[in-house]
């Protein structure tokens, strides 16, 4: 077997591969035995007929069909012979077969890259120091109250703080611009309303209805009616006043506490894990960060394309939740494409660079580990083990989780090796 290696763009390589005659020969032999076995001719029973007329038959199904079963075998041989690892699917051209036994073909495939790891023990990392400010457990004991509040029916006009349920459409120059949201929560507030409404009910009613003149923002979804004048034409349906519990060991108990004191104890709690959480992703960024500095080298474009996809797709995801119309996605798409391609890049390459350092320090994901993350996973959603697990299996995912918990236990490892210092 002869086999050719083209270096092509980045990690592109193309492969010029020549089958031995007698793989093709004894290829052809058993396709042609294949085909007369069921093969319909005429004087003939099925299996019977000579392997010449066979042939002159069926000799364009034959090609197509040793094609088929060569083509994957020839590429799988000549990786092996050049001890090539490839990250993408092959592209397959100039496939020639002829009945002498020639049999060449072009296979062009991205490969891994080459990169020599830097240093990458003792890292200088900074860590915020971790601290729970007395406003920010109080702004969380608001926030627990807010959520028990109850909204309360009203007999009197409305008032600033109260709650207006609202039929609300949207007009320009006379004409309805958006769908009719039917109700809709307004709460009786400047500071807190849609575009400052709230303050207009003041003293409205249920069944009062009302016009109220506002100036669209610069940044609304639909860019042609942004930054102008609109009209929300608004029926009150119902009034309610929020009732907020007080902090007391009464509202404790009622949230599975003893007394108001452990609410807040574990609040502090609460809060400062969350700050450590996040000032550990922090050091694992700056980590990142430096790994990236430090390494230059050619990335596989088809990994870089399929983490683009990813990457696109989330982001127009995020953005039609926003609000923003498919059309105003579309003119930033471009941009969009800039930024999120040099991001893509920059995945993949962290993503070699983690592989490559696992492999210096023989770094594995343990049967337990998966257990243990199948076991969290089925916590989160209330379901059960076997049935996340499963779900995992059916749709190939496990491989791919392997190598994201590999990566983060690599991450842990470099965390563990930096030089780390504590700031305000």
């Amino acid at each position: 077997m002869k086999v050719k290696i083209k270096k092509l763009e980045g990690t592109a390589r193309q492969l010029d591969i020549e089958m031995p005659k007698d793989v093709v020969s004894k290829a052809f032999e058993e396709v042609l035995e294949d085909i007369r076995k069921t093969a319909k001719i005429p004087g003939f029973r099925p299996g019977k007929a000579p392997i010449d007329i066979v042939r002159k038959r069926f000799m364009d199904d034959a090609r197509d069909e040793v094609q088929r079963r060569l083509i994957p075998m020839g590429y799988q041989m000549a990786l092996n012979d050049k001890s090539i690892t490839p990250v993408s699917y092959p592209e397959v051209s100039e496939v020639s077969l002829e009945l002498s036994g020639e049999f060449k073909f072009t296979a062009k495939v991205d490969v891994e890259p080459e990169c020599d790891i830097k240093k990458y023990k003792g890292l200088k990392v900074e860590k915020e120091k971790v601290v729970v400010a007395d406003e920010e457990v109080k702004e969380a004991l608001e926030r627990i109250r807010n959520m028990h509040a109850e909204f309360e029916k009203i007999d009197r006009p409305l008032g600033k703080g109260d709650f207006a349920i609202c039929d609300v459409e949207t007009y320009m120059d006379g004409k309805p611009i958006s769908s009719k949201r039917n109700n809709m929560w307004i709460e009786v507030d400047k500071e807190v309303s849609l575009l400052g409404m709230g303050e207009a009910l003041v003293g409205m009613k249920p069944g009062d209805k009302k016009d109220i003149n506002v100036k669209l923002p610069k940044d609304y979804p639909d860019e042609k009616y942004a930054d102008k004048d609109a009209v929300f034409s608004v029926e009150v349906k119902d009034t309610r006043e929020k009732k907020v519990p007080e902090l007391d060991d009464e509202f404790a108990k009622k949230i599975g506490k003893e007394t108001s004191g452990q609410v807040e104890e574990e609040i502090k709690g609460q809060l400062s894990l969350r700050k450590e959480a996040n000032a550990k992703v922090n050091m694992k960024n700056q980590i990142i960060e430096q790994l990236i500095k430090k390494h230059s080298f050619d990335v596989p474009g088809s990994m870089v394309e399929r983490q683009m996809k990813v990457l696109m797709d989330r982001a127009e995801n995020e953005l039609l939740q926003k609000g923003v119309s498919a059309e105003a996605i579309g003119k930033h798409k471009e941009e969009l494409n800039d930024k999120l391609y040099r991001e893509a890049e920059d995945k993949v390459r962290v993503y070699f660079i983690l592989s490559r350092i696992a492999d210096c320090e023989d770094i594995q994901v343990e049967e337990k580990e998966l257990e243990d993350w199948f076991a969290s996973m089925a916590m989160s959603y209330n379901q059960d083990v076997e049935k996340v697990r499963e779900y995992y299996e059916k749709n190939d995912l496990v491989d791919g989780l392997k190598e994201q918990l590999r990566e983060d236990k690599t991450l842990e490892f470099l965390l563990s090796e930096a030089a780390v210092t504590e700031k305000a």
